[in-house]
C-alpha cells in the first residue's frame, strides 16, 4: 500500500472538483474533511458513507479512503500530525480528547447548529492558513481543538451509520464483491436484501443519490485507477479482472470518468510528490 505523508505539521487544502482525482490511498496523519457543498459517497476502510453539505469526517493514521462525487463537491481538508499539538498535550483533558479520535468512527453525526458552528470555524482556519502572521498557529490550533470538543460533545464520538442500515449492508456487499459482476446484478442484490426487484433502482437512487449501475461503475473505475498506478497491472489484465469486454472498453470508460487516458493518468499519479515507499 502506498502512503501519503505531510511535509509540515499542518496543511489546509480546498478541493472543488466534478470528480475525485485520486485513487485509493492511505495517510500517516490525521485529516478533518468538511463538506462545504456537494453530495456523493465517501469510502473509508471499506465502508461507504453518503455525504452532503455540512458533513464532517475524521481520518486517522493508517486509514484508506476515496470519494465518489455525485455532483460537484467543495471539501476543506485539514491535515495535521499529533506533534502539531505538542504544547496542548500538557493538558490531560486535551490528551483525552485527541485519543478519542482513534475510536471506530469516521463520519460525525452533527446537529444543524453544530454544523453551522463548525462550518464557521473551518472558514476561519482556511482564512488564517493563508496568512503569514505570528498568531496564525495559535488561532488555528484553538479552532481545531474547539472543533474536536464540539464533535465529542455532540455525539460522544460514536460511529455514524446511515439511517437506513440496509443500504450500508448493500454498499459493504458491493465492496466485497466488486470483481464478481455476476453477484452484483439487480436481481441478485434485490433477492439477497429482500427488496422488490422493480423498486430496487428507485430505492438505491433515493438512499445514495446515484443509480446502482453508475455506483458500481464508479467504484470499479476507482479501484482500476489504484491498481493501474500502484500494482503495475496492465490495462488488459484489469479489463479481465473487472469484467470489461476488452481493453478498449475499459479504456473508453476510464477516459469518460477521469477525463484522461489510463496511460496519462498513470504518468501523472506516479510523480514523486504523489508516490511514497511501500509499508
Amino acid at each position: 500500500m502506498h502512503i501519503r505523508t505531510l511535509t509540515n505539521k499542518i496543511e489546509v487544502d480546498h478541493i472543488f472538483e466534478d470528480q475525485w482525482q485520486y485513487p485509493i490511498h492511505k495517510h500517516m496523519h490525521y485529516e478533518l474533511l468538511y463538506i462545504n457543498k456537494g453530495k456523493g459517497q465517501h469510502t473509508i476502510n471499506n465502508h461507504s458513507y453518503n455525504y452532503e453539505e455540512g458533513d464532517l469526517f475524521i481520518l486517522t493514521p493508517q486509514d484508506c479512503h476515496f470519494f465518489m462525487f455525485q455532483e460537484r463537491s467543495s471539501i476543506c481538508v485539514i491535515k495535521f500530525n499529533e506533534s502539531y499539538f505538542e504544547s496542548f498535550l500538557q493538558d490531560n483533558e486535551f490528551k483525552l480528547l485527541l485519543s478519542q479520535l482513534v475510536l471506530p468512527k469516521r463520519k460525525i453525526l452533527l446537529s444543524f447548529e453544530c454544523k453551522r458552528n463548525i462550518g464557521e470555524l473551518i472558514q476561519l482556519i482556511e482564512k488564517e492558513y493563508k496568512k503569514a502572521s505570528a498568531l496564525q498557529n495559535i488561532i488555528i490550533k484553538n479552532c481545531l481543538s474547539l472543533i474536536m470538543a464540539l464533535m465529542s460533545e455532540e455525539e460522544s464520538l460514536v460511529l455514524a451509520t446511515p439511517k437506513d442500515e440496509r443500504i450500508q449492508a448493500i454498499l459493504n456487499y458491493v465492496d466485497k464483491h466488486i470483481m464478481d459482476k455476476h453477484l452484483l446484478t439487480v436481481q441478485n442484490i434485490a433477492e439477497k436484501f429482500n427488496i422488490n426487484k422493480n423498486y430496487f433502482n428507485q430505492y438505491f437512487r433515493k438512499t445514495t443519490g446515484s443509480s446502482f449501475k453508475k455506483y458500481i461503475q464508479t467504484y470499479a473505475l476507482n479501484l482500476v485507477a489504484y491498481r493501474l498506478v500502484h500494482q503495475d497491472r496492465t490495462l488488459s489484465q484489469l479489463a479481465f479482472d473487472f469484467g470489461y469486454t476488452d481493453e478498449s472498453h475499459l479504456s473508453n470508460a476510464f477516459k469518460t470518468h477521469f477525463r484522461q487516458t489510463p496511460s496519462a493518468f498513470k504518468r501523472e499519479h506516479r510523480k514523486p510528490d504523489y508516490d511514497s515507499p511501500d509499508d
